[in-house]
């Protein structure tokens, strides 16, 4: 069960963060998607899963031409056995990744 919620998570955060490469940001509707995905798995995603993230609007867009980077942060409280496992593998109960890559993002009007 561990295992397998783990694997999920990390496959959601490098979801996340290839559609945030792409778009400079981190859009409100893709964050939304996999808010919904993550609480039909039974999780806890009452908090800023994403807090740390960045950017998280169009006007603040990192782009290409400036050599500019996005930032994915993921907190994930996943279901109670997979948190007591987490607990005794990393030491703590969440699911957290974190990582940086360059925007792929290029401005229209650049």
């Amino acid at each position: 069960m561990y295992a397998l919620e783990r694997s999920i998570a990390r496959a959601i955060y490098t979801d996340i963060l290839d559609d945030m490469q792409d778009i400079g940001y981190l859009e409100p509707g893709l964050s939304a998607y996999y808010l919904q995905k993550m609480e039909e798995l039974g999780w806890d995603v009452s908090g800023d899963v994403f807090a740390g993230s960045g950017p998280r609007t169009p006007s603040e867009r990192a782009r290409k031409e400036r050599n500019e980077e996005v930032t994915l942060v993921v907190s994930i409280y996943p279901s109670r056995v997979a948190q007591w496992m987490n607990r005794i593998v990393a030491g703590e109960v969440a699911f957290s990744f974190a990582g940086s890559r360059p925007s792929e993002y290029f401005d229209p009007e650049w």
